[in-house]
């Protein structure tokens, strides 16, 4: 028999972990998977990336994210690199730790397939009632040899923040050279009354492919502002599991993507209320030009008990190509009766009598189009809390769109 890509990962990485030998990657059969084809990650011969191998990467690629201020931590094909990170002076209150990594969070083909390919696991933790000021940024890159390098690899961040602790954390992805198949697993573990910024930023090139986890539990009080901006040009699907278990918990989950050429962005959230009095806000944007897909899976579920529930999930997107598609399947699953929830998700195309007014005003068509699509996409971004993020996201989002629609 064949061996499929997913046999040929395992063997090299020499565990299979909870994989059936014979598994293989899922499929459009599957629910869960029914809008994201796999299909493409086949045609590439994958390297697994192992902790004796060395990379060739000297300094953070110019490609990713500049905060300023920020404690920079680096994680190079799954693996923290020291020289690279910022460790020596790290604040009161934050530590750091790298080692074996742990099993994942869940039973699910993500998590399953995190396990078996994760070498090692990087851990934040906040100590109680402390404030963490400066930005914490957590660099993915992928580096491959050359340019026709296939390297597989995945990383694994859990974070936990103590009562009454805060702090911003920032992932970004990025290709140095090469291309990726990328498993990053997130685990956020957010006590009593404890505050935490948490945006991704998914920008790997054409070529690459990622396929993340978050798995989020948020606490009595505590509250939660995230955001995933994706504008990578490769296939990207994150999976964010959001657990509301403690009584006047907030969560913020929002997001934008941007989509040319062939790129596939997969966005899967399952948010599960499960304590009174807690509120969960979900809001995304999404822009598809080209042949690009779009996928947008959000279900909230509210379990018996949780009155008082306040969840609300919105989903928008514009097509600029007849060849472009979105799918998008909201979901509201329910089991108490003094709860506030709603769903909503439209699809369309840009507004010709904008269009129009920007044209007659001397505005040439591309620049039109580029300035209709960016309102759009910033009224996503304009929902993160922290002014700095929002602005480093906001411009991050207006480099991508002037460099393909301008």
């Amino acid at each position: 028999m064949t061996d499929n890509l997913l046999q040929d990962l395992l063997r090299q990485r020499g565990d299979s972990g909870r994989f059936d030998p014979k598994e293989a990657l899922p499929t459009r059969k599957a629910e869960a998977w029914k809008y994201t084809d796999l299909k493409r990650l086949e045609k590439f011969g994958w390297s697994v990336w192992l902790a004796e191998d060395s990379h060739g990467v000297t300094a953070i690629p110019d490609a990713a994210l500049k905060i300023e201020g920020a404690i920079n931590i680096v994680l190079v094909n799954g693996f923290l690199d020291r020289d690279l990170s910022a460790l020596d002076h790290l604040p009161m209150g934050l530590s750091l730790e790298a080692g074996p990594a742990s099993e994942a969070y869940g039973d699910g083909f993500t998590d399953r397939l995190s396990d078996a390919l994760t070498q090692e696991e990087l851990t934040l933790h906040v100590d109680a009632g402390k404030v963490i000021e400066a930005p914490i940024h957590i660099h993915h890159i992928t580096w491959g040899a050359d340019a026709d390098a296939a390297i597989a690899h995945a990383a694994r961040v859990t974070i936990t923040l103590d009562k009454g602790a805060e702090a911003t954390v920032v992932e970004s992805h990025v290709t140095a050279s090469g291309n990726g198949f990328t498993v990053p697993s997130l685990g956020v573990s957010l006590g009593e009354n404890s505050r935490l910024g948490l945006y991704s930023a998914l920008m790997e090139k054409a070529g690459s492919s990622q396929i993340g986890l978050a798995d989020i539990g948020v606490s009595k009080g505590a509250v939660l502002d995230s955001f995933i901006l994706s504008i990578g040009k490769g296939l990207a699907r994150r999976e964010v599991r959001l657990t509301m278990a403690g009584e006047r918990g907030e969560a913020a989950l929002s997001g934008a993507y941007f989509g040319t050429g062939d790129a596939l962005i997969d966005t899967t959230t399952f948010v599960t209320h499960g304590a009174e009095n807690a509120t969960s806000r979900q809001f995304f944007r999404g822009v598809l030009d080209d042949r690009s897909r779009g996928v947008f899976q959000g279900k909230v579920l509210v379990r018996e008990g949780a009155q008082g529930t306040d969840g609300q999930q919105q989903h928008k997107a514009l097509l600029l190509s007849a060849q472009a598609e979105v799918d998008a399947k909201p979901e509201l699953e329910i089991y108490a009766d003094d709860v506030q929830c709603a769903h909503g998700a439209t699809v369309g195309a840009l507004d010709e009598d904008q269009l129009f007014y920007l044209r007659a005003r001397g505005i040439p068509e591309a620049q039109a189009r580029a300035l209709l699509t960016q309102s759009f996409l910033i009224e996503a971004v304009e929902h993160i809390a922290r002014p700095a993020i929002r602005d480093v996201f906001r411009d991050a989002l207006a480099h991508r769109l002037e460099g393909d629609l301008v």
